[in-house]
């Protein structure tokens, strides 16, 4: 009941105000405007201010495309494809030259045969003694040697042969002392066998000998003939003896 009161009340005061602002029809006159006759148009403008600009093109009802404050962005340029590399083409074989006539060679001469050689295949017997005695007679051979062919003895095979006799020597050798006796050199030159006896007496020379030494030295001589007497037979190798058939050793005190 309450709610229905005040919409009719609130309903009221909008047509009251509505009512108020509306003018009133009588105070609404009319105005009145002056129209003239004339029988001709003047030639000349009666504007208050002529002007001789051009009016003012009139606008487009219709209204032109707002234009963008920045241009447009390019259209990117479409990506042309790449083109790959193609495989070169095998050039095509040359075309064979026209025969050409083969050059002419001198004819070889033919080889010259090369001696035979006698064959190594082993011949098969045949029964015959033809040839078997080829070559034997009943005389006897004049040689009667029994040792082997002699080798070359190099400075190394003779060093060492030295070095057998010295060792050979010295067991036996017992020099002198007294003044001097130091400065003595006696050498013993003899003659070997192939066995190793002596073949010839042993030849003795000295040096080194002073006024001091002399007594020494004739004792020296007479033992060093002594110890190469001693010592044969010597024992070298019989391949060498040509190298050894004649020794000479030095013997001194400190040997």
């Amino acid at each position: 009941m309450t709610v229905a009161v005040l919409g009719h009340v609130a309903l009221f005061g909008i047509l009251s105000v509505g009512f108020l602002a509306t003018p009133n029809p009588l105070k609404l006159k009319p105005t009145q405007i002056e129209v003239a006759l004339v029988d001709s148009v003047s030639l000349e403008s009666t504007s208050p201010n002529p002007t001789s600009e051009m009016p003012a093109a009139k606008l487009s009802p219709v209204e032109a495309p707002v234009e963008p404050d920045s241009a447009p962005p390019e259209p990117a340029p479409n990506p042309q494809p790449i083109a790959k590399p193609q495989p070169a083409q095998p050039k095509p074989a040359p075309a064979p030259d026209a025969a050409k006539p083969a050059p002419k060679t001198p004819p070889k001469a033919a080889p010259a045969q090369a001696p035979s050689r006698p064959s190594n295949r082993p011949v098969a017997p045949t029964g015959r003694l033809d040839g078997l005695l080829a070559g034997i007679n009943d005389k006897p051979s004049p040689s009667k040697s029994v040792t082997p062919p002699a080798a070359t003895a190099g400075p190394e095979v003779k060093a060492a042969l030295s070095a057998a006799i010295i060792r050979q020597i010295r067991p036996h050798w017992a020099p002198p002392s007294g003044a001097d006796s130091d400065k003595l050199r006696t050498k013993v030159t003899v003659r070997l066998n192939p066995d190793g006896s002596l073949a010839s007496a042993p030849q003795v020379t000295q040096t080194g000998i002073t006024d001091s030494n002399r007594a020494q030295a004739d004792l020296a001589r007479d033992r060093a003939i002594r110890a190469v007497k001693l010592a044969a037979p010597f024992k070298l190798p019989s391949q060498y003896y040509d190298a050894w058939k004649v020794i000479a050793p030095v013997l001194y005190e400190d040997l």
